[in-house]
C-alpha cells in the first residue's frame, strides 16, 4: 500500500508526501507481536500498511478490554503525541503487518509545516469522538443481546446478499468487546443459530437475516 491511498495524506501534494516518507521507518510486525504498551512513553505514529492490530485495555484484574481494531489504510497513536502524554492503551497485531512510523519529532514538524495533514488529524481525531460517543450512547442503553446486536452490525460489511463480520472473532473476544461472559456470548449465539439468524460454520460470522429485536 502506498501512502498516498491514506485517506490522512489524500490532502496532500505528491511532493508534500514524498517528503513526509522520507522521515519514516518501514518495520514489519509479526503476528501477536506488542506494539505500543500502555503508560509508555509516545514516540511514533503508525500508518498501518499492511494487516490488522487490536487495540485495548487491561483492567485491575488483569482482563483484557477490546477498545478497537485497526487495519490497511488506518493510522494509529496520534492521541498521545498532541498530548504529549503516555500512551492511553496498548496495541498488538493480529496478523502479520507492514507498517511505517513517523517520529514524534517529525510528527511535530508535519503538523507546523503541513496545515493540510494538521487539519486532517484534526478531522480524524473528531470523527473517531464522535463514532465513540454515539457507540458508548447506543451501547449503555442496551441489555447484553443489544450490545451484541449492535456490534455484529457495525462490524459486518453486505457480501452476496448477506451481512458478514469478515474479521475472525472468538466468542471471548466479542464478550471483552461487549462488556458481557463468554458463557452469555455463546447461549445467544446458540439461539440466533438456531433460528437461523447466524452461521458461523466458516469460522466467520454470518448474518443470514435481519436480527431480532429482542432475546
Amino acid at each position: 500500500m502506498e501512502l498516498a491511498q491514506f485517506s490522512l495524506l489524500a490532502s496532500l501534494t505528491d511532493a508534500q508526501r514524498t517528503a513526509l516518507a522520507q522521515h519514516m521507518q518501514i518495520r514489519q510486525y509479526h503476528k501477536h507481536t506488542q506494539i505500543i504498551t500502555e503508560g509508555d512513553a509516545a514516540h511514533c505514529l503508525y500508518f498501518l500498511m499492511s494487516g490488522k492490530v487490536k487495540v485495548y485495555l487491561d483492567d485491575d484484574e488483569g482482563k483484557e478490554i477490546l477498545m478497537n481494531t485497526h487495519g490497511e489504510g488506518e493510522v494509529f497513536g496520534e492521541l498521545s503525541l498532541i498530548q504529549g502524554s503516555p500512551r492511553t492503551a496498548s496495541v498488538m497485531t493480529l496478523e502479520e503487518c507492514r507498517i511505517a512510523q513517523l517520529s514524534a519529532a517529525d510528527f511535530q514538524v508535519a503538523l507546523k509545516e503541513l496545515p493540510e495533514f494538521a487539519l486532517a488529524i484534526m478531522g480524524d481525531l473528531t470523527a473517531r469522538l464522535v463514532n465513540a460517543t454515539e457507540t458508548i450512547r447506543r451501547l449503555g442503553l442496551m441489555d447484553v443481546y443489544g450490545r451484541i446486536a449492535v456490534t455484529l452490525l457495525n462490524l459486518s460489511v453486505e457480501e452476496g446478499g448477506v451481512r458478514v463480520v469478515k474479521d475472525k472473532m472468538t466468542q471471548q473476544e466479542l464478550a471483552t468487546r461487549v462488556g458481557a461472559s463468554r458463557e452469555m456470548v455463546a447461549r445467544i449465539f446458540k439461539d440466533l443459530r438456531l433460528g437461523g439468524y447466524i452461521d458461523t460454520e466458516t469460522g466467520y460470522i454470518v448474518i443470514k437475516k435481519p436480527l431480532p429485536h429482542k432475546w
